[in-house]
């Protein structure tokens, strides 16, 4: 018998790549492309699609997509000038004929499409609009963008709804086969429909009944304007998950109601923008929040759209269970849009992951940038920048097999060249290897999985446990050789430092050595708080076994502090912040789990000493000690860069990239590895 509360997962992808309906749509599988905000700021030329916008959307299609949501559609111009961030909008009908071209390049494949309409209430910061945002009620700050909105009056109540009815009108008219309201993020809509944050005492307030108006209203008079056949779906929050929010309870009701109203399918997910749980990393369990939607299917009669699954052969159990009728996927659609058509036809291995590492989508979604990939640097770019070949092929070694060298390899044999790859280790990967042990990050293992099995099927020839010399140079006459060689671990320049209770990041996360219950870090970086994290769960007690111990008497109402019962440990920081080169998405989680996991962070405290007791520290001016049986170094990097100087003047052309040259992230060496690859 399996765990209680695991779902069994299935072999067979039957049910996801069946037809299923969704008001007049008969669509061709249940694979949904989820509607993802990707500030393609310079997709309009005039009133012109540019082509990488079309041909990223019909990628989707091409791929095996059922359907398409292009997200985010707003219905008036929030931008002072020229839109940044809604390329999709529908306020103009000088949008129409544009829009319909995006319309004609993604049904061509049989793929229904559909444009996500929503305000964004207390989210529309004044940067964007030069206005003070309006909300559902005035009396509460918006989380991320720290204004305090002003209350919508009646009259502007209308404005919207029929400013958002014209919209879907004009959805229509271009073609569009559907469109979707956002009643989830934490937008308007929502706030209209939350307890959190309507504090109205009108007609649109109080209890829920009340709260649901604004958005019954916005459906009858789309009705009004596109017909009762024109599909709608509407996009939920099956919990909210903030102090004073809707739970899964009210969900239900606001469910049902939207059925009522003719609403054609409901996209159940959780949270929001605003949410307090973690809802895109990889410390999330796949299919966590599914139940929502299972909640909300057992209550209704029109189809229901899940998220957060992430893996197709869950999401085929999720169907089979009749928990949802469709799954809807983002993330995994910017690193490889072809992944449906790859799954049906049995390829796998071939589907390149999402590695849910956030850096280049969520992370640039919150600093207001382009959306990209880091398995996929060319998302969304020009479709003359991909898979040009060469005139002249060449022959290119390769020093190094971290993610900068592996992705080159990719793109220079994609091209023609004759490349060779070599790595002084036994295995591929480089830093990927221990980037992928910490909590939260074991999807990276699937991005060296990946390569493993593409290149070479490509025609690479990989040599393992071959470090790169001028005389192996000399002696395979290459026409290129690219330097990805990395970097290594920096040891600070304290006494003690040789001592053996000392040891590097990476060799305690690959547990080369023996770490002792008490340990120091130093160093509060990515590295170091990820390290810090491993070490304070190591040896923790498993959240199954303590919840069966709970449930069998073993344990009491405490069973859960049995899982943060690992090493104690503590960060040594220099800064006044810890995790400071942390992406944007992830640094507030990590902030929280350390000292959900007793994690003692000390911040601008200087290791001026390593002794036999312990670590000694300056803060504020007093010398300190703390006890350690370990001291675990993450305090810096530093580029492993000899080759490339000694093969200048060797060979007729040597780069070097990642962080050989200066050390960074995964995503900055395979963005180097992209752009040197399609220059030579």
């Amino acid at each position: 018998m399996p765990p209680r509360g695991k779902l069994l997962i299935t072999k067979e992808l039957n049910l996801t790549f069946s037809e299923a309906e969704i008001g007049k749509l008969k669509i061709k599988n249940r694979i949904v492309v989820a509607p993802m905000g990707l500030f393609y700021q310079d997709c309009l030329d005039g009133l012109e699609l540019k082509p990488q916008v079309i041909e990223f959307y019909e990628s989707l299609a091409r791929g095996g997509a059922g359907m398409v949501i292009i997200s985010a559609s707003f219905y008036f111009p929030m931008i002072k000038e020229a839109s940044i961030t809604q390329p999709f909008a529908m306020w103009k009908d000088k949008y129409i004929s544009p829009l319909s071209k995006l319309v004609e390049a993604v049904q061509k494949h049989g793929t229904f499409v559909g444009l996500h309409y929503t305000h964004m209430g207390s989210f529309a910061h004044s940067m964007m609009t030069g206005q003070q945002p309006i909300s559902v009620s005035g009396n509460f700050k918006n989380p991320m963008t720290k204004e305090t909105p002003r209350e919508i009056t009646k009259p502007e109540i209308k404005e919207v709804i029929r400013n958002l009815a014209d919209a879907a009108r004009r959805s229509k008219e271009a073609g569009f086969d559907f469109i979707e309201y956002n009643a989830y993020s934490g937008y308007l809509i929502r706030e209209f429909l939350s307890s959190a944050t309507n504090s109205r005492t009108d007609e649109y307030g109080g209890p829920l009944e009340n709260r649901l108006r604004f958005f019954q209203e916005i459906i009858y008079a789309t009705k009004e304007k596109v017909g009762d056949d024109y599909p709608i779906i509407a996009k939920i929050s099956g919990d909210e998950f903030v102090p004073g929010g809707n739970t899964w309870k009210e969900a239900i009701g606001i469910a049902k109601a939207a059925e009522s109203w003719g609403v054609d399918a409901l996209h159940v997910s959780p949270g929001g923008h605003d949410t307090t749980i973690p809802l895109t990393l990889g410390y999330i369990p796949k299919g966590a929040f599914t139940y929502l939607a299972r909640l909300v299917k057992e209550q209704v009669q029109v189809p229901v759209i899940t998220a957060h699954v992430d893996d197709l052969f869950l999401a085929e159990r999720v169907l089979s269970l009749r928990h949802a009728d469709f799954i809807a996927f983002g993330r995994q659609f910017l690193a490889d849009p072809e992944f449906p058509l790859k799954a049906e036809e049995g390829r796998f291995e071939d589907i390149r992951p999402c590695i849910r590492c956030n850096q280049e989508c969520y992370d640039k979604v919150m600093s207001w940038q382009n959306v990209g990939c880091l398995m996929n640097p060319l998302t969304g770019r020009k479709p003359e920048g991909k898979d040009v070949s060469v005139t002249k092929r060449k022959k290119i070694m390769i020093a190094g097999c971290g993610p900068g060298g592996l992705k080159c390899a990719e793109e220079l044999v994609k091209r023609g060249h004759h490349v060779s790859i070599y790595e002084k280790e036994g295995r591929l990967g480089g830093q990927l290897n221990p980037c992928s042990i910490p909590p939260g990050k074991a999807e990276f293992a699937r991005a060296i999985e990946y390569f493993s099995n593409l290149l070479p099927k490509l025609g690479v020839e990989i040599f393992l446990n071959s470090e790169v010399t001028p005389s192996v140079v000399e002696s395979e006459k290459p026409d290129v050789v690219i330097v990805a060689t990395g970097a290594s671990l920096a040891a600070p320049r304290i006494p003690g430092v040789e001592k053996e209770k000392v040891t590097t990041a990476i060799d305690a996360l690959e547990r080369k050595v023996h770490v002792g219950k008490r340990v120091v870090v130093i160093g509060g970086g990515g590295i170091g708080c990820d390290t810090a994290l491993f070490l304070a769960m190591e040896g923790a007690m498993d959240a199954e076994n303590a919840l069966f111990l709970k449930e069998w008497g073993g344990l009491g109402e405490d069973f859960l502090d049995f899982t943060h019962m690992g090493k104690q440990v503590t960060i040594l920081e220099t800064l006044p912040s810890i995790g400071k080169d942390i992406g944007i998405s992830r640094r507030s989680l990590v902030r929280r789990l350390l000292p959900m996991n007793n994690v003692e962070v000390i911040t601008e405290a200087e290791a001026t000493a390593i002794t036999e007791k312990g670590v000694e520290f300056i803060k504020e001016g007093k010398k300190l000690e703390i006890e350690a049986d370990t001291v675990v170094i993450a305090s810096g990097t530093i580029p492993e860069n000899k080759l490339y100087d000694e093969l200048q003047g060797k060979v007729p052309e040597v780069y070097i990239i990642g962080d050989a040259q200066k050390p960074r992230k995964a995503l900055d060496a395979i963005k180097e590895a992209v752009a040197l690859a399609h220059k030579i």
